[in-house]
Protein backbone atom coordinates (compact mmCIF):
# COMPACT_ATOMS: atom_id res chain seq x y z
CA UNK A 1 0.00 0.00 0.00
CA UNK A 2 1.03 3.44 -0.65
CA UNK A 3 0.21 6.11 2.02
CA UNK A 4 1.77 9.64 2.98
CA UNK A 5 4.37 10.67 4.32
CA UNK A 6 8.37 10.58 4.06
CA UNK A 7 10.91 8.01 4.64
CA UNK A 8 12.45 7.61 7.78
CA UNK A 9 16.60 8.39 7.49
CA UNK A 10 19.38 6.52 9.09
CA UNK A 11 16.83 5.25 11.76
CA UNK A 12 15.49 9.29 11.95
CA UNK A 13 12.50 10.68 10.94
CA UNK A 14 12.75 12.92 8.72
CA UNK A 15 12.75 16.80 8.81
CA UNK A 16 10.91 17.25 5.62
CA UNK A 17 7.77 19.54 5.70
CA UNK A 18 5.27 17.36 4.60
CA UNK A 19 2.13 17.97 3.77
CA UNK A 20 1.35 14.08 2.27
CA UNK A 21 0.42 13.07 6.47
CA UNK A 22 -2.89 14.83 7.80
CA UNK A 23 -2.18 15.48 11.34
CA UNK A 24 -4.02 18.51 13.59
CA UNK A 25 -2.42 21.59 12.58
CA UNK A 26 -2.68 22.56 15.90
CA UNK A 27 -0.01 19.67 16.77
CA UNK A 28 -0.16 16.98 20.19
CA UNK A 29 -1.51 18.71 23.10
CA UNK A 30 0.78 19.63 25.88
CA UNK A 31 -1.49 18.26 28.55
CA UNK A 32 -0.97 15.33 26.34
CA UNK A 33 2.69 15.17 26.21
CA UNK A 34 3.24 15.40 29.98
CA UNK A 35 0.90 12.16 30.02
CA UNK A 36 3.15 10.43 28.06
CA UNK A 37 6.64 11.53 29.30
CA UNK A 38 4.45 10.49 32.71
CA UNK A 39 4.22 6.85 31.43
CA UNK A 40 7.64 7.21 30.16
CA UNK A 41 9.19 7.70 33.39
CA UNK A 42 6.74 5.81 35.35
CA UNK A 43 8.00 2.75 33.61
CA UNK A 44 4.27 2.06 32.11
CA UNK A 45 6.42 0.08 29.11
CA UNK A 46 7.58 -2.22 31.39
CA UNK A 47 4.19 -3.77 31.63
CA UNK A 48 1.52 -5.51 29.58
CA UNK A 49 -1.43 -3.65 29.21
CA UNK A 50 -4.49 -5.17 31.06
CA UNK A 51 -8.07 -5.62 29.18
CA UNK A 52 -8.08 -2.00 27.87
CA UNK A 53 -11.31 -2.14 30.62
CA UNK A 54 -9.64 1.73 31.81
CA UNK A 55 -8.86 2.93 28.30
CA UNK A 56 -12.46 2.19 26.84
CA UNK A 57 -13.82 4.05 30.10
CA UNK A 58 -12.17 7.20 28.93
CA UNK A 59 -13.15 7.04 25.27
CA UNK A 60 -16.71 6.42 26.22
CA UNK A 61 -16.22 9.60 28.45
CA UNK A 62 -15.12 11.46 25.33
CA UNK A 63 -17.95 10.56 23.40
CA UNK A 64 -20.31 10.02 25.67
CA UNK A 65 -21.16 6.70 24.43
CA UNK A 66 -21.67 3.18 26.38
CA UNK A 67 -18.33 1.16 27.05
CA UNK A 68 -20.18 -1.78 25.54
CA UNK A 69 -20.01 -0.38 22.05
CA UNK A 70 -16.15 0.01 21.81
CA UNK A 71 -13.88 -2.02 20.78
CA UNK A 72 -9.81 -1.08 20.53
CA UNK A 73 -7.27 -2.01 17.86
CA UNK A 74 -3.34 -0.78 17.22
CA UNK A 75 -4.95 2.38 14.89
CA UNK A 76 -7.17 2.71 12.88
CA UNK A 77 -5.95 0.45 10.12
CA UNK A 78 -5.87 -2.58 12.33
CA UNK A 79 -9.87 -2.62 12.67
CA UNK A 80 -9.99 -1.99 8.95
CA UNK A 81 -7.59 -4.86 8.16
CA UNK A 82 -9.47 -7.35 10.49
CA UNK A 83 -12.91 -6.03 8.33
CA UNK A 84 -14.67 -8.64 5.71
CA UNK A 85 -14.72 -6.99 2.39
CA UNK A 86 -17.40 -4.16 1.33
CA UNK A 87 -18.70 -2.01 -1.38
CA UNK A 88 -16.36 1.29 -1.66
CA UNK A 89 -17.44 4.52 -3.15
CA UNK A 90 -14.12 5.31 -5.35
CA UNK A 91 -11.97 7.24 -4.48
CA UNK A 92 -11.66 6.23 -1.30
CA UNK A 93 -9.04 5.25 0.93
CA UNK A 94 -6.61 2.17 -0.11
CA UNK A 95 -6.49 -0.20 2.44
CA UNK A 96 -10.78 -1.28 2.48
CA UNK A 97 -11.17 -4.30 1.55
CA UNK A 98 -13.04 -4.12 -1.88
CA UNK A 99 -15.95 -6.71 -2.60
CA UNK A 100 -16.86 -3.89 -5.67
CA UNK A 101 -16.77 -0.60 -6.24
CA UNK A 102 -18.50 2.28 -7.74
CA UNK A 103 -17.34 5.90 -8.77
CA UNK A 104 -18.51 9.34 -6.81
CA UNK A 105 -19.90 12.22 -9.15
CA UNK A 106 -17.23 14.40 -9.54
CA UNK A 107 -18.43 18.15 -10.13
CA UNK A 108 -16.29 21.11 -10.96
CA UNK A 109 -16.58 22.28 -7.16
CA UNK A 110 -16.25 18.77 -5.41
CA UNK A 111 -17.07 14.99 -5.45
CA UNK A 112 -20.54 13.87 -4.01
CA UNK A 113 -20.67 10.48 -2.50
CA UNK A 114 -24.14 8.43 -2.80
CA UNK A 115 -24.96 5.63 -0.52
CA UNK A 116 -25.77 2.44 -3.05
CA UNK A 117 -25.87 -1.48 -2.34
CA UNK A 118 -26.59 -2.87 0.95
CA UNK A 119 -22.87 -3.35 2.23
CA UNK A 120 -20.58 -0.44 2.56
CA UNK A 121 -17.81 1.41 3.98
CA UNK A 122 -17.11 4.34 3.39
CA UNK A 123 -14.72 7.68 4.81
CA UNK A 124 -16.33 10.68 6.43
CA UNK A 125 -14.91 13.02 5.42
CA UNK A 126 -13.92 11.12 2.37
CA UNK A 127 -10.60 10.26 1.88
CA UNK A 128 -8.54 11.80 -0.30
CA UNK A 129 -11.07 14.30 -1.16
CA UNK A 130 -12.22 15.84 1.62
CA UNK A 131 -15.72 15.63 0.76
CA UNK A 132 -18.85 14.86 3.30
CA UNK A 133 -22.09 12.50 3.84
CA UNK A 134 -25.02 14.08 5.39
CA UNK A 135 -26.72 12.56 8.32
CA UNK A 136 -29.70 12.49 7.07
CA UNK A 137 -28.59 9.89 3.84
CA UNK A 138 -26.98 7.93 6.47
CA UNK A 139 -29.88 7.65 8.61
CA UNK A 140 -31.94 6.74 5.48
CA UNK A 141 -29.24 4.35 4.15
CA UNK A 142 -29.16 2.83 7.80
CA UNK A 143 -33.27 2.69 7.75
CA UNK A 144 -33.52 0.83 4.44
CA UNK A 145 -31.63 -2.08 5.77
CA UNK A 146 -28.18 -1.36 4.65
CA UNK A 147 -24.88 -2.32 6.46
CA UNK A 148 -22.45 0.58 6.51
CA UNK A 149 -18.90 0.93 8.00
CA UNK A 150 -17.76 4.63 8.50
CA UNK A 151 -14.51 5.73 8.94
CA UNK A 152 -14.31 8.45 10.68
CA UNK A 153 -10.79 8.77 11.52
CA UNK A 154 -10.47 12.73 11.00
CA UNK A 155 -13.83 13.64 12.01
CA UNK A 156 -12.47 14.78 15.42
CA UNK A 157 -10.97 18.27 13.50
CA UNK A 158 -13.73 18.13 10.56
CA UNK A 159 -16.68 20.09 9.47
CA UNK A 160 -19.14 17.15 9.77
CA UNK A 161 -21.85 15.09 11.93
CA UNK A 162 -20.49 12.39 14.21
CA UNK A 163 -22.44 9.46 13.69
CA UNK A 164 -21.65 7.50 17.06
CA UNK A 165 -25.29 8.38 18.46
CA UNK A 166 -26.53 6.21 15.78
CA UNK A 167 -24.34 3.08 17.13
CA UNK A 168 -27.14 2.07 19.65
CA UNK A 169 -29.85 2.52 17.63
CA UNK A 170 -29.00 0.48 14.45
CA UNK A 171 -27.28 -3.23 14.84
CA UNK A 172 -25.28 -2.48 10.88
CA UNK A 173 -23.43 0.30 12.18
CA UNK A 174 -19.80 0.36 12.91
CA UNK A 175 -17.77 3.57 13.29
CA UNK A 176 -13.94 3.35 12.66
CA UNK A 177 -12.49 6.09 14.84
CA UNK A 178 -8.86 7.08 15.88
CA UNK A 179 -6.75 9.70 17.90
CA UNK A 180 -3.97 9.30 15.15
CA UNK A 181 -5.13 12.50 13.40
CA UNK A 182 -6.87 14.69 16.30
CA UNK A 183 -4.05 14.60 18.73
CA UNK A 184 -1.01 14.20 16.01
CA UNK A 185 0.72 11.01 17.92
CA UNK A 186 0.72 8.54 14.43
CA UNK A 187 3.54 6.96 16.23
CA UNK A 188 1.56 5.80 19.02
CA UNK A 189 -1.06 3.74 17.37
CA UNK A 190 -4.63 4.20 18.98
CA UNK A 191 -7.63 3.14 16.84
CA UNK A 192 -11.03 2.36 18.03
CA UNK A 193 -14.49 1.47 16.69
CA UNK A 194 -18.03 2.11 17.65
CA UNK A 195 -20.98 -0.53 17.40
CA UNK A 196 -22.39 -3.37 18.32
CA UNK A 197 -19.76 -5.45 16.55
CA UNK A 198 -17.15 -3.90 18.09
CA UNK A 199 -16.49 -7.31 20.35
CA UNK A 200 -16.80 -9.19 17.32
CA UNK A 201 -14.10 -7.33 15.70
CA UNK A 202 -11.85 -7.61 18.61
CA UNK A 203 -12.53 -11.44 18.74
CA UNK A 204 -10.21 -11.75 15.78
CA UNK A 205 -7.51 -9.31 17.12
CA UNK A 206 -4.37 -10.27 18.69
CA UNK A 207 -3.77 -9.23 22.75
CA UNK A 208 -1.83 -6.13 23.76
CA UNK A 209 -2.40 -4.49 20.72
CA UNK A 210 -2.57 -1.15 22.44
CA UNK A 211 0.48 -0.16 23.91
CA UNK A 212 0.64 1.15 27.40
CA UNK A 213 2.52 4.56 27.30
CA UNK A 214 -0.98 5.43 24.85
CA UNK A 215 -3.14 3.52 27.32
CA UNK A 216 -1.62 5.44 30.33
CA UNK A 217 -1.77 8.93 28.29
CA UNK A 218 -5.11 8.38 27.36
CA UNK A 219 -6.68 6.83 30.19
CA UNK A 220 -5.54 9.24 32.14
CA UNK A 221 -6.20 12.21 30.32
CA UNK A 222 -8.91 15.32 31.18
CA UNK A 223 -11.89 14.44 29.29
CA UNK A 224 -12.67 18.26 28.86
CA UNK A 225 -9.36 18.90 27.64
CA UNK A 226 -9.82 16.73 24.85
CA UNK A 227 -13.45 18.14 24.36
CA UNK A 228 -11.75 21.64 24.50
CA UNK A 229 -8.63 20.96 21.93
CA UNK A 230 -11.09 19.07 19.55
CA UNK A 231 -13.48 22.45 19.50
CA UNK A 232 -10.55 24.65 18.93
CA UNK A 233 -8.55 22.09 16.34
CA UNK A 234 -12.07 22.71 14.15
CA UNK A 235 -12.19 26.26 14.04
CA UNK A 236 -8.35 26.57 13.16
CA UNK A 237 -8.85 23.93 10.98
CA UNK A 238 -11.50 25.34 9.04
CA UNK A 239 -9.83 29.00 9.00
CA UNK A 240 -6.73 27.93 7.72
CA UNK A 241 -7.86 25.52 5.13
CA UNK A 242 -10.26 28.67 3.48
CA UNK A 243 -6.87 30.58 3.41
CA UNK A 244 -5.09 27.77 1.57
CA UNK A 245 -7.68 27.34 -0.68
CA UNK A 246 -8.44 30.95 -2.11
CA UNK A 247 -4.28 31.18 -1.56
CA UNK A 248 -3.69 27.96 -4.04
CA UNK A 249 -3.40 29.24 -7.82
CA UNK A 250 -4.73 25.33 -9.25
CA UNK A 251 -8.18 23.78 -9.14
CA UNK A 252 -9.75 22.65 -5.89
CA UNK A 253 -12.58 21.01 -4.29
CA UNK A 254 -14.77 21.90 -1.47
CA UNK A 255 -13.10 20.53 1.48
CA UNK A 256 -14.78 19.81 5.00
CA UNK A 257 -11.24 17.72 6.41
CA UNK A 258 -8.09 18.80 7.44
CA UNK A 259 -6.36 18.57 3.67
CA UNK A 260 -7.02 19.83 0.36
CA UNK A 261 -7.96 17.97 -3.27
CA UNK A 262 -6.06 19.93 -5.92
CA UNK A 263 -5.56 19.44 -9.27
CA UNK A 264 -2.47 20.45 -11.10
CA UNK A 265 -1.86 20.66 -14.80
CA UNK A 266 1.32 18.67 -14.81
CA UNK A 267 2.05 15.39 -12.88
CA UNK A 268 2.32 15.64 -9.00
CA UNK A 269 5.23 12.36 -9.01
CA UNK A 270 7.44 15.59 -10.93
CA UNK A 271 6.11 18.24 -9.02
CA UNK A 272 7.01 16.27 -5.77
CA UNK A 273 10.67 15.56 -7.28
CA UNK A 274 11.40 19.39 -7.31
CA UNK A 275 10.12 19.77 -4.04
CA UNK A 276 11.68 17.54 -2.42
CA UNK A 277 14.89 19.19 -2.67
CA UNK A 278 13.04 22.62 -1.37
CA UNK A 279 12.14 20.60 1.85
CA UNK A 280 8.24 19.66 1.19
CA UNK A 281 6.32 17.15 -0.27
CA UNK A 282 2.58 16.61 -1.03
CA UNK A 283 0.50 13.72 -1.49
CA UNK A 284 0.71 12.08 -5.16
CA UNK A 285 -3.21 10.69 -5.49
CA UNK A 286 -2.38 8.74 -8.83
CA UNK A 287 -2.93 5.47 -6.96
CA UNK A 288 -6.54 6.27 -5.53
CA UNK A 289 -9.25 4.69 -7.52
CA UNK A 290 -10.80 7.14 -9.64
CA UNK A 291 -7.98 9.61 -9.50
CA UNK A 292 -4.57 9.88 -11.65
CA UNK A 293 -1.23 11.65 -11.95
CA UNK A 294 -2.56 15.56 -12.17
CA UNK A 295 -4.33 15.25 -8.46
CA UNK A 296 -2.30 16.10 -5.07
CA UNK A 297 -3.67 16.41 -1.70
CA UNK A 298 -2.53 19.11 0.55
CA UNK A 299 -2.16 19.09 4.23
CA UNK A 300 -4.26 22.07 6.56
CA UNK A 301 -0.78 23.48 8.17
CA UNK A 302 -0.50 26.97 9.66
CA UNK A 303 3.17 27.13 7.73
CA UNK A 304 1.88 26.80 3.75
CA UNK A 305 3.11 29.68 2.72
CA UNK A 306 6.33 28.44 1.81
CA UNK A 307 4.66 25.70 -0.14
CA UNK A 308 2.32 27.32 -2.03
CA UNK A 309 5.41 30.36 -3.36
CA UNK A 310 7.76 26.67 -4.17
CA UNK A 311 4.43 25.51 -5.91
CA UNK A 312 3.97 28.78 -7.85
CA UNK A 313 7.65 28.72 -8.79
CA UNK A 314 7.75 25.33 -10.10
CA UNK A 315 4.24 25.68 -12.19
CA UNK A 316 5.27 29.13 -13.75
CA UNK A 317 8.60 28.88 -14.58
CA UNK A 318 9.36 25.14 -13.71
CA UNK A 319 12.16 25.24 -11.28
Amino acid sequence: MTHGGSQWLNGKPPTVKDFSVNLNPLGTPKFLEELIQEAVISGAYKYYPDNYKELKKKIAEIYNVSEELIGVFNGASEAIFLLNDYGVIEPNFSEYKRSWSYFAEESEKDFIFKLQGKKIIVSNPNNPTGSRISLEEIVEFLSNGGELVIDESFADISSVERTLKLTDEFDKLLVISTFTKSLAIPGLRIGFTFGKKSNELESKAPPWRVNTIVYYAIANVDSKEISKFFHESKREVEQIREKMISSLNVKTYKSYAPYILAKFPTSVRKINEKLTSLGYKIRDCSDFVGLNEFYGRIAVRSDYKGLFVALDNLLEHGN
